[in-house]
């Protein structure tokens, strides 16, 4: 999924259920609206340069097999055709997966509703990838267990994370979660050294994290209008953070709203 996550009404059906079932449910209500995300040319550019900033952290091998956990309305496959062999997008939103279908089917692609610990493909995996997604599970170490089994020897795990360490971003994420009722109050704060821990204790070797993002994330998570305005301050903010982000990290690594951690399962 993306970053970010809706909260349930107070009179909810849901409100004394699980985590899982309650961002499940509320997924499903909401699935329309946030899969026009990526409908709209100014989201739409800086969510692709989200993630092809995110998977450009390691290389990977011609006609990789590649897996999304929670993949929302998939519109990545979408945006990876032609630069991988096969793609499946995993989500526990059956909504969310219909308008995956709806908008994203393909040759050498599929879309299964499913929660990640439950998912049983038949195959492993080249790549594993989830955008935004980390911060929003009770039991990370469950989770990353249950998805590092399905990556082939060699192959990576890569997340890209809301940067808790800038403290104007982590005061407005604070903020947003008590006055936004479109935004989930149960998210955690992911430090780079927590990510960094939770992908050792996954048994994942070679952890590396860097920062992404200093301009264009606020246009991939929120729509803007009107779109002709919007669409070309998107297209320059995601070619200047493509400039920023080949400095040095400690340039502006405080100052990023996101982390990308990856990490590779061990050879047996």
């Amino acid at each position: 999924m993306e970053e970010q996550r809706f909260s349930q009404p107070e009179d909810s059906q849901f409100a004394n259920t699980d985590h899982a079932t309650r961002d499940r449910a509320l997924f499903d209500q909401i699935a329309e609206k946030y899969c026009r995300k990526d409908l709209l040319p100014a989201t739409q550019h800086a969510r692709r340069h989200r993630l092809f900033q995110t998977l450009k952290s390691v290389q990977m091998p011609p006609h990789a097999d590649v897996l999304e956990v929670g993949c929302g309305a998939g519109f990545a496959a979408k945006y990876l055709e032609g630069r991988i062999g096969s793609y499946c997008g995993v989500d526990y939103s059956e909504n969310l997966i219909h308008y995956a279908r709806a908008h994203n089917s393909g040759p050498e692609i599929e879309f299964v509703a499913a929660n990640i610990k439950d998912f049983q493909p038949g195959k492993s995996f080249d790549l594993i990838f989830a955008i935004g997604l980390l911060h929003h599970f009770d039991d990370l170490d469950s989770m990353l267990e249950s998805t590092v089994q399905l990556l082939n020897p060699g192959g990576w795990f890569i997340a890209n994370e809301p940067q808790p360490g800038n403290p104007l971003i982590s005061l407005a994420r604070r903020v947003r979660k008590r006055i936004d009722s479109h935004y989930s109050s149960e998210q955690k704060e992911l430090t780079a050294k927590s990510l960094r821990s939770a992908c050792e204790r996954a048994k994942l070797s070679s952890v590396q994290i860097v920062p992404q993002g200093l301009f264009s994330t606020p246009f991939a998570e929120v729509p803007l209008h009107p779109q002709w305005l919007f669409t070309p301050v998107s297209i320059l903010a995601c070619f200047t953070d493509k400039i920023v982000e080949r400095l040095p990290e400690k340039a502006f690594h405080s100052l990023s709203w996101n982390l990308v951690v990856a990490g590779q399962r061990q050879e047996h």
